[in-house]
């Protein structure tokens, strides 16, 4: 029978703190000051501070080991409690027409992207993780997606170091989604879209939540509440998505004798997560203080990811990507707008 290691987990403590503080203090100043003063996601902040201190070389040997621990456990933590913004009555209440443009374009986008991929000259494990971003919830899904093909030591299924890919494909998300951001709301009322018409469309296309909140916002009232609940309707497609990564990226664990879990902890605590947050009714003011933890822990390891990255190898590299993450977002717009004038 197994034995609790007290001593060992002390130990493992103290070699993980000072680079866990070192992330803590970059999410905090991501999340609490540079975030409330420019108009960028304090989760793309957060990496690109990790990522300036991986490319100037001032991670200390002293934080290595917390900023690798960082990068993986706090996302996962705060994928679980992303699922307590969902609830299946409001995601419901779209109707079928609507689920159905969600259903299409959330599958639409993943699979294209995968297929386009090759076609950009996009490495496999930064094409998957566009194509989870685009299709499901930026940078979030982009974060899930890389816990799923982390094979545990850092490097895909094909032995290569995930940290680049995952780093690329959220700069990527970004991007485009703050093109999104600003792009659908005027081409909204270019085309005499409706306000619902028009919060639909954009829920359904454009990649963070609050890139939707923003863009729904432009629009009008209606639209923003519509624009949201058909994200956090997309958001709720992450578990299936990243079932469909960890089944189609396998061939690495033939070689170790093993295959790894087709559901991972988290996304089943994301799912068990969901269901509470339909039974149970959270409180308005302990439902916003948990979405401040879920946004704070994903930030905290936003920077632990991004400090796993040299900049400069990005930037020789990242063109591939950037150039079929605007072709995925334009097909994430092009299916979700088809649906809107077929269906509303």
């Amino acid at each position: 029978m197994p034995t609790f290691d007290a001593e060992r987990w002390v130990d493992r403590g103290y070699q993980i703190m000072p680079g866990a503080i070192l992330a803590f203090v970059g999410a905090v100043l991501s999340h609490r000051f540079l975030g409330e003063w420019l108009p960028v996601s304090s989760l793309l902040i957060a990496i690109v501070i990790g990522m300036l201190i991986r490319t100037f070389g001032w991670v200390p040997h002293w934080g290595e080991d917390g900023l690798k621990w960082a990068a993986k456990f706090p996302l996962r933590l705060g994928i679980v409690l992303l699922g307590l913004q969902l609830a299946l009555a409001d995601i419901l209440g779209l109707g079928w027409e609507v689920l159905l443009i969600v259903v299409l374009t959330v599958t639409v986008t993943f699979i294209g992207i995968r297929v386009l991929g090759p076609l950009f000259r996009a490495d496999r494990t930064t094409s998957a993780l566009v194509a989870t971003g685009t299709a499901i919830c930026g940078a979030s899904a982009v974060a899930a997606g890389a816990a799923v093909l982390d094979r545990g030591d850092g490097r895909d299924r094909q032995n290569r170091d995930i940290a680049g890919p995952t780093a690329t494909a959220l700069a990527v998300v970004t991007i485009w989604g703050t093109v999104a951001m600003v792009a659908l709301p005027a081409m909204s009322a270019g085309l005499g879209l409706g306000e619902r018409p028009a919060g639909v469309w954009i829920g359904a296309s454009v990649h963070e939540v609050g890139q939707v909140v923003a863009a729904g916002g432009i629009v009008g009232a209606t639209a923003l509440t519509v624009a949201t609940v058909v994200k956090l309707a997309r958001v709720l497609l992450l578990a299936p998505a990243v079932v469909a990564l960890r089944l189609g990226d396998t061939s690495g664990a033939a070689d170790r004798g093993k295959r790894p879990p087709i559901m991972p902890w988290f996304v089943v605590g994301f799912l068990v997560a969901v269901a509470v947050n339909s039974v149970v009714d959270i409180p308005a003011n302990s439902a916003e203080f948990l979405a401040q933890i879920t946004t704070m822990l994903i930030t905290f390891a936003m920077v632990g990811i991004g400090a796993a990255v040299d900049l400069r190898k990005i930037l020789r590299t990242g063109a591939p990507a950037l150039l079929l993450g605007g072709a995925g977002s334009v097909l994430a717009a092009g299916t979700a707008l088809g649906g809107v004038v077929l269906l509303l």
